[in-house]
């Protein structure tokens, strides 16, 4: 994102416009955000649907507003966002670069879906996505948006080319729709949580399957799940000040928010029992 804005929007009144539901950790910052703000850029946000899905109205309402020049788009967990055709065509009429960020879907551009189609740019975040300690990745729809970029770590490159990118896809489809299956046969706890995505798009490869937990016990299931080894997550449990008081829909979502590891190293015996664990903490939580 640094390299990006340094080289393609130099001047600190190119305004960028961000998606509302953006994170922040102690370890990590935020990832997307912080080089905006460190670059002293303007920006501004826009809201979101309660699946995470681009709300088309609030969009051009704040792109008519002008002053922009780039329109970030995050495709959340993985998934293509189902209106990406409307958003490109929005920042085409507003004259705004389209930057998709694909840090989460990385293999859902690589096996065919629409995600990563639209964008100007896309950026990927290549550490959450394979084993690697380190490691992102910008591409460019034209050699016109090149200017001072320069690899920093190529030798990645070659790295990533060596997985096996459809074996891995196919793990992580085969394990959302196996622990969907079975979320969604846990009956009489329907009104204790939600599954964001009941339905994965048939090109979309996921990060994590959200689920947004009704009550107020998503901290205590986290770190009872987590305690037991079965790696779960809550993306993004702390969103950045800048949204926190403009976007109450958002930050609700962001404290109920729990993602369910679908990685290619979660082996389908151990999905039994970690729905089994989310049911049961679940059901404590509501005694």
């Amino acid at each position: 994102m640094h390299d990006f804005l340094a080289n393609v929007l130099p001047d600190p009144q190119d305004a960028v416009l961000l998606p509302a539901f953006i994170g922040w950790s102690p370890n990590e910052g935020s990832g997307v955000f912080d080089p905006v703000a460190q670059m002293g850029k303007q920006f501004g946000f826009y809201d979101l649907n309660p699946d995470l899905s681009v709300d088309l109205d609030d969009l051009e309402r704040r792109l008519a507003s002008g002053g922009y020049r780039a329109l970030v788009v995050i495709h959340y967990f993985g998934r293509t966002d189902p209106a990406l055709s409307s958003i490109s065509e929005l920042a085409q009429r507003f004259g705004v670069l389209l930057v998709e960020d694909l840090a989460h879907g990385f293999f859902s551009s690589a096996r065919g879906s629409q995600a990563g189609s639209y964008g100007q740019v896309r950026l990927y975040s290549l550490h959450k996505m394979f084993p690697f300690t380190e490691g992102g990745l910008v591409t460019y729809s034209s050699p016109a948006l090149l200017g001072g970029q320069k690899s920093t770590k190529s030798e990645l490159a070659v790295d990533v080319m060596s997985y096996n990118w459809d074996a891995i896809s196919a793990t992580r489809r085969a394990n959302f729709e196996e622990i969907t299956k079975r979320l969604a046969a846990l009956s009489g706890l329907g009104r204790q949580f939600k599954l964001l995505w009941p339905e994965l798009n048939a090109s979309d490869v996921p990060q994590t399957l959200p689920v947004r937990v009704l009550s107020n016990a998503r901290d205590q299931i986290y770190k009872q799940m987590n305690e037991e080894g079965f790696g779960m997550v809550s993306l993004y449990h702390t969103l950045i000040d800048h949204v926190r008081s403009d976007f109450g829909s958002m930050m609700d979502l962001s404290q109920h928010i729990i993602n369910f590891p679908v990685h290619q190293d979660v082996e389908p015996d151990v999905l039994d029992s970690l729905v089994s664990s989310f049911q049961s903490h679940l059901e404590e939580a509501t005694i």
